[in-house]
């Protein structure tokens, strides 16, 4: 009992040291691992934002550049041009004919379009 329960007992000892230590090795290399898969993973979505925002410039830029088309071609010059380039003989509005629009716009047209969708939704029954 004296030499071969010591061996026991010490080898006992040493594999759970060394199970302990693979565990705990393993446990580390993985939390390693993890956080480089995430870092990259940050770093790939960083560059798809990236490439969007240079997008959305680009955007802002054709939309800025057609905006100013835009309000050339409408100018009063350009549109008096066009009618006698092309012969339409149409005649510039008199002064009671022009309606002025004191109100926000895009707040009549939304409250118009939510008033036809609850009317629309009121009269199907749902």
């Amino acid at each position: 009992m004296s030499r071969n329960s010591r061996n026991r007992a010490a080898n006992q000892i040493l594999n759970r040291l060394i199970f302990y230590s693979l565990a705990t090795l393993t446990l580390v290399g993985g939390f390693g691992i993890v956080t480089v898969w995430m870092r990259h993973q940050t770093s790939q979505t960083a560059n798809r934002l990236q490439a969007i925002e240079q997008k959305i410039v680009e955007e802002r830029r054709v939309l800025a550049q057609l905006d100013v088309e835009m309000a050339i071609a409408l100018s009063t010059d350009n549109l008096i041009e066009l009618n006698e380039s092309l012969n339409l003989k149409l005649r510039e509005p008199v002064y009671t004919q022009i309606v002025h629009v004191s109100e926000n716009v895009e707040a009549r047209l939304y409250e118009k379009t939510a008033n036809s969708v609850f009317t629309a939704s009121f009269a199907s029954g749902n």
